[in-house]
C-alpha cells in the first residue's frame, strides 16, 4: 500500500471529508495556514515535509491541487489534484501554475466535478487536458460530492506507476 501526502485546501485542514475518503492506512495531512504564509514559506515547509515523510504519492484538493503539482514536479512524484485551483488570488506572491509547471513526465490525474460553485472547473479541464488524465463528472461543488473517487485514482497510480 503507498504511503499518501494529502495537500488540504485553503482555509480546510486534515478533518477534510477529502483527506477521510481516502482508503489507506498510510495517509497524512498537516494543518497548513495558507493566508498567513507567504508562497516561499509554504514551499519550504512542504519540500521539508517530503523529504521527511517520504511519500509515494501527493494527492491535492483546490489549494492542495496547486501544491501537489507543483511539489510533484519538484520532487518527482506522481500525484492526484481534486478540483485543484490553478491560479491563487488570494495573496499576491503567487505564481499562477504555468506550462512548465505541467510539461514532465511524471504521472499526474485530475479528479474535477464541474459543478464547482467557486472555481471554473471547465476551464482547468482544458488547461490540463493536454498534460494529464482527467476524470471529470458533471455536477458536484467545490467541496466534492464523490471525494471517494480519488480512491480509484489512487489505484490506478499504484498499478502502473509505483513498485509495490
Amino acid at each position: 500500500m503507498s504511503k499518501i501526502l494529502f495537500l488540504h485546501g485553503l482555509d480546510s485542514c486534515k478533518k477534510s471529508s477529502k483527506f477521510h475518503a481516502i482508503n489507506t492506512t498510510q495517509k497524512y495531512c498537516i494543518d497548513v495556514d495558507y493566508r498567513n504564509l507567504s508562497y516561499s514559506s509554504v514551499a519550504d515547509f512542504y519540500h521539508d515535509t517530503i523529504k521527511m515523510i517520504k511519500p509515494d504519492i501527493l494527492v491535492g484538493h483546490s489549494l492542495g491541487g496547486y501544491w501537489a503539482l507543483k511539489m510533484s514536479q519538484a520532487h518527482q512524484l506522481p500525484c492526484i489534484v481534486a478540483n485543484p485551483s490553478l491560479q491563487p488570488n488570494f495573496r499576491d506572491d503567487y505564481p499562477i501554475i504555468s506550462d512548465q509547471d505541467l510539461q514532465h513526465d511524471i504521472p499526474q490525474f485530475a479528479y474535477l466535478e464541474l459543478g464547482d460553485e467557486i472555481l471554473d472547473m471547465h476551464a482547468v479541464q482544458i488547461c490540463l487536458e493536454d498534460y494529464m488524465q482527467i476524470q471529470a463528472i458533471e455536477g458536484g461543488h467545490h467541496r466534492l460530492a464523490h471525494p471517494e473517487q480519488l480512491n480509484q485514482l489512487i489505484q490506478e497510480v499504484e498499478k502502473h506507476f509505483i513498485r509495490q
